[in-house]
C-alpha cells in the first residue's frame, strides 16, 4: 500500500509558491517551471494574477526558466489570467493525462527531468508529474472555496498527506 501511495508524494511541500527555492531548483538544473492556476497561484477562479504573483513570474522568467500554466479550465479563463504574465500556457489539459504536460515540455523546450511541477491539488498535479518524471511540488491550496468535485478530492487527499509526512520521520 505504501509503495502505491509513494505515487502521490510530492519532492517537496511547501505552504505557497513564495516558500519555494527557486535557485537550488536552477542549480540542480531545473529550467522548466509548470504552475498550476486555481489554489497554486491565485484563489480559485481568480481572473488576473496579483501584483506579488506578476513580480514572482518575472523574476523567475529573469533567472532563465522557462514558465507554463497547466490547466485543466477552459481557454478564456487560462488566457485572461495569463494577460498581464504572457507565458506559455495549456488549458484543457485533462490532468493527470499526459497530452498537456507533453504540450508544456514542447512549449517551453525542456525534458521530464529538469521540469517542475507546482500545484495544490495531489491527484492531478502531483501525480501527473510523477507519472511522467517530473519534480513536483505541492503547495497548500490558497483558498477552501473550489469546485463540488475537487471539495471531495480532498477527502482522500488528507491520507496521502499523512502517509507522505510519516515517510519524512
Amino acid at each position: 500500500m505504501r509503495k502505491l501511495l509513494k505515487n502521490f508524494f510530492p519532492k517537496q511541500f511547501h505552504n505557497d509558491v513564495f516558500e519555494i527555492d527557486y535557485a537550488a531548483l536552477w542549480a540542480s538544473g531545473k529550467r522548466g517551471l509548470i504552475f498550476d492556476v486555481d489554489n497554486t497561484l491565485e484563489p480559485y477562479n481568480t481572473e488576473h494574477p496579483s501584483e506579488r504573483i506578476v513580480e514572482l513570474i518575472n523574476s523567475l522568467a529573469d533567472m532563465g526558466f522557462e514558465i507554463c500554466l497547466l490547466s485543466n479550465n477552459g481557454e478564456a479563463r487560462v488566457e485572461l489570467f495569463n494577460e498581464t504574465l504572457n507565458v506559455y500556457t495549456v488549458h484543457k489539459a485533462k490532468k493527470p493525462g499526459d497530452k498537456g504536460l507533453r504540450m508544456a515540455f514542447r512549449q517551453m523546450g525542456t525534458f521530464d527531468d529538469e521540469t517542475v511541477f507546482i500545484g495544490d491539488q495531489i491527484f492531478t498535479d502531483i501525480w501527473c508529474g510523477n507519472r511522467f518524471n517530473v519534480y513536483t511540488i505541492l503547495v497548500k491550496p490558497i483558498s477552501k472555496k473550489e469546485e463540488w468535485f475537487v471539495r471531495l478530492k480532498r477527502i482522500p487527499e488528507k491520507l496521502v498527506l499523512r502517509a507522505y509526512r510519516r515517510s519524512l520521520e
